[in-house]
């Protein structure tokens, strides 16, 4: 895709009298807000911008507030500014005012966040009015934010129109990163998906069971296709509405279809879980994690692809007596990464945490969700698009 990049971003600031650069992140950390791979992952662009001497503006939403929660402390950007300032070794001021009771003037810190995006109502649908005001805070605008890239909002898309704008440096890493997994493929090619619905993934599952070579579906939603070939899940999560999808997905793939033959079972997910095969399974007992035999036929699939694409942890891996697969699997994706030149792209909140310590051993690891998979599922993202020539 032929977008705006960063070159593109350095040589028009060589050219022109910039003086304030507005950068979209993606600051929605998790509550606890010790995960800190998104602002590692605009650590790069920032520090860019603001070393070559031009003011930084930071944007972000964070969470998901009404607009009565406008004075709600725990919707405020401003608990992750020690954050930010300790990734950054940079002093970060925070504009808490409105941007509609703000002069661009009034700001003078070398970098500042503004307040979340998203007491705004205007922010979630697009509305010009506010990306023009959002616009005045800066001479040129780069966006750094992949994971909302999928999002037609005002400070992705609309406000392209007010500003030159640029991919920052973590976008165009998302992009070829994950373009390893779309274009010009080293096969054999795997696939892993993961999680609870099917519902969620509906147009990956379809796109992958076309690409792929072998396609891996696991976690809870693997329970779904089991259920569709006869199998009694007993307990276990289920989504009868998707069967259908399930049988489409198996009745039109090219690749090979890969579920769980064996699993971890358990009354309830505060329970340790005993190895079961798929037709022994108690009745009063579901499927939380995959079993040693599921496992060990993913490691023979790994062990013979050459592209490993991963999304969604393989049990209920917020438990800790559950996360026995996605472990074991992370440990010999990292192993043949390393090791056996494996492509390896993962992408996802949970997955990423699953990942643990072997994070740093794979190809690409992507900090987008949903736009994570509408890429993979070959769909054109607003934001993506909103940066093209």
């Amino acid at each position: 895709m032929n977008i705006k990049n960063f070159e593109n971003f350095k040589q028009f600031v060589s050219e022109n009298n910039c003086k304030r650069c507005i950068i979209r992140c993606d600051l929605n950390l998790p509550s606890d807000i010790e995960d800190l791979s998104r602002v590692y992952a605009v650590k790069d662009t920032i520090l860019f911008v603001a070393d070559r001497g031009l003011q930084v503006i930071l944007i972000s939403h964070y969470k998901r507030p009404k607009l009565e929660d406008i004075d709600n402390p725990k919707f405020s950007l401003k608990q992750i500014v020690p954050s930010i300032s300790k990734v950054l070794g940079r002093d970060v001021a925070f504009e808490k005012r409105s941007t509609f009771d703000i002069e661009p003037s009034e700001i003078t810190a070398p970098i500042t966040l503004l307040e979340n995006l998203r007491f705004y109502e205007g922010e979630t649908k697009n509305d010009d009015a506010l990306a023009k005001r959002l616009a005045r805070f800066g001479d040129v605008y780069i966006n750094d934010a992949f994971s909302v890239s999928h999002r037609a909002h005002a400070s992705v898309c609309a406000i392209t129109k007010h500003l030159p704008s640029f991919a920052g440096l973590s976008m165009m890493r998302e992009i070829e990163g994950i373009t390893k997994a779309t274009e010009d493929i080293k096969r054999p090619y795997a696939a892993i998906i993961g999680g609870a619905k099917v519902s969620t993934k509906i147009d990956v599952l379809k796109k992958l069971s076309l690409d792929a070579d072998y396609l891996v579906v696991a976690g809870a939603m693997a329970n779904t296709f089991l259920a569709v070939q006869g199998h009694d899940m007993k307990k276990s999560l289920i989504e009868p509405e998707q069967f259908e999808t399930a049988c489409e997905v198996m009745a039109n793939a090219k690749a090979e279809i890969v579920l769980p033959t064996d699993f971890l079972v358990s009354p309830n997910a505060t329970t340790d879980g005993v190895q079961c095969d798929l037709d022994d399974i108690p009745d009063d007992c579901g499927c939380f994690d995959i079993g040693e035999k599921s496992v060990a036929r993913i490691i023979e699939i790994i062990d013979t692809s050459h592209t490993l694409l991963w999304n969604g942890t393989l049990g209920l891996f917020e438990c800790a007596n559950f996360q026995y697969s996605s472990r074991i699997v992370s440990k010999h994706v990292a192993e043949r990464t390393k090791n056996a030149g494996l492509i390896s792209i993962t992408g996802g909140g949970e997955t990423i945490a699953s990942l643990g310590e072997y994070k740093p051993d794979m190809t690409f690891v992507s900090t987008a969700g949903g736009a994570f998979l509408e890429y993979i599922a070959g769909y054109e993202l607003p934001g993506v698009m909103a940066l093209s020539n």
